[in-house]
């Protein structure tokens, strides 16, 4: 059995529940005249502690425990840690390796006593379970000995399609709704997440009890997440916009787009006296259950689902900035070009998926229905910065087939024609590789909209057009 089992997973999978099922286990275990212990440690949480004892630190939220602290470390076979959300922990650069310590009974700061459990200094013998996202992984290898890695995998295609029958009264409503989403291969993959699935299964419901037609909501994720916001707040019809909700819908756009170029997915009171949000703008997007208060930390933050965060990030920056608004707490929020580059999205992958939003969220008509709900304008600048960062200039070679597959992915989420034609006016030649169906369609919308092109080397994937064949079973063995 290993000391180390380490969980990892994208956000909103199911980690933090199995590795709590793991700890219910863990004390049920214990062998007739002894008790195993379990203590549950939140780095985002551990975030807001100052200086303090291992005891301490275990015991905070069980003041009952002080007095049989001494006793349960003493069986450190008998113990297991839960370190939850490890890529949360917002420590310096080599915080959790320097002055690591032995003694439960010494005054240290959170990261020490962190460091000296995980480098087994601290209770050598006891076991750890620690749940992290998978860009913090590279760091933590370098912190545990020998650890059995886990992955998480979330919804598989069959949980998806059981929590749409769930979801949905009618079965052939669930059925379309799960086929609209399983078309567009970006969306059904971040359908891992149980949160994503219940926005798509809100939103896609909603549409069809209105008898709207949802098969256009579905062709991209940020038309998906566009029309689940704006469905959240849409008004009666014949009514006005509600002024009221501009300024909380900046303040969290902002929230998120801090949260994004920090990696921060909970904020605290202190991130929002540091950025200007007060707490009653947050409480729209409370009660739309699109923001949640942490169960873990009094008065901190998170949205739903990290997915939800990136879309917020991406409206910041297409939302018109007011005059006073300009020189504001966005210190650490790059620039469009920042955003896009390869550099940046090396270092924080969530960029990406931001960059994807901002050019869907440039689409006319999807401007006039942000401006329609919430009452504010969308900027024209942000559509000439997105050309001036993926239009190709003259004279400039081919594209790399990585080039065009991400330039392709980028157009086709706008759903413009016009910004499409912009883009790719001086394009000659491009290199397309087609692996499914979603690409085959990102590839045909923009290049049908490509004046000047006159040559193109094309790669087929195997079984990309072997839709109907019934030897593809739709399976868990088969998804992974």
């Amino acid at each position: 059995m290993p000391l180390t089992v380490v969980l990892h997973g994208p956000a909103g999978v199911g980690k933090t529940t199995v590795a709590k099922q793991l700890m219910l286990d863990w004390m049920q275990d214990g062998q007739a005249g002894t008790s195993n212990s379990a203590f549950y440690l939140s780095c985002k949480d551990l975030n807001h502690k100052g200086t303090c004892t291992f005891a301490e630190l275990i015991s905070a939220n069980g003041p009952d425990l002080q007095d049989a602290i001494p006793g349960i470390l003493t069986q450190a076979r008998k113990l297991l840690f839960v370190i939850d959300g490890f890529d949360e922990l917002r420590v310096p650069s080599g915080a959790l390796i320097h002055d690591i310590c032995g003694d439960w009974k010494k005054q240290k700061p959170v990261p020490v006593l962190l460091g000296s459990l995980l480098k087994r200094k601290m209770l050598p013998r006891s076991t750890l379970v620690i749940t992290t996202r998978p860009r913090a992984l590279r760091g933590l290898r370098l912190l545990v000995e020998q650890p059995l890695f886990i992955e998480i995998e979330g919804f598989l295609e069959l949980d998806r399609k059981a929590y749409f029958l769930k979801h949905f009264e009618e079965e052939t409503q669930a059925l379309r709704a799960f086929e609209l989403m399983k078309k567009n291969a970006t969306l059904f993959h971040m359908g891992s997440a149980p949160a994503v699935c219940w926005i798509v299964c809100t939103c896609l419901k909603r549409q069809m009890e209105r008898g709207e037609d949802p098969a256009s909501t579905c062709r991209t994720t940020t038309s998906l997440y566009l029309r689940f916001l704006c469905s959240q707040f849409t008004a009666a019809r014949g009514s006005c916009p509600s002024d009221r909700l501009q300024a909380p819908l900046k303040s969290v756009c902002l929230l998120a787009a801090e949260g994004i170029w920090t990696q921060t997915s909970v904020f605290d009171g202190e991130d929002l006296r540091r950025l200007g949000v007060k707490e009653s703008a947050l409480c729209p997007f409370l009660d739309k259950n699109i923001l949640q208060k942490s169960k873990d930390c009094e008065a901190c933050y998170s949205f739903i689902h990290l997915s939800v965060q990136q879309f917020l990030a991406a409206m910041f920056y297409v939302l018109e900035t007011e005059e006073e608004d300009v020189g504001g707490p966005r210190c650490h929020i790059g620039d469009v070009r920042k955003l896009l580059s390869k550099e940046g999205r090396l270092k924080n992958p969530s960029l990406t998926q931001v960059g994807y939003f901002v050019f869907g969220l440039s689409n006319k008509e999807r401007a006039v229905e942000l401006e329609t709900t919430f009452g504010c304008l969308v900027s024209a600048e942000v559509r000439q910065q997105l050309l001036k960062c993926r239009s190709v200039p003259p004279g400039k070679k081919p594209f790399s087939t990585v080039d065009a597959k991400e330039i392709l992915y980028c157009l086709y989420e706008s759903q413009e024609e016009e910004l499409v034609e912009d883009a790719m006016a001086s394009v000659t030649e491009i290199s397309v590789r087609l692996t499914n169906t979603l690409e085959m369609m990102q590839s045909s919308f923009c290049l049908k909209h490509c004046p000047n092109l006159q040559k193109i080397s094309l790669q087929v994937g195997k079984r990309i057009f072997l839709e109907n064949d019934t030897t593809l079973k739709s399976d868990a063995q088969v998804e992974r």
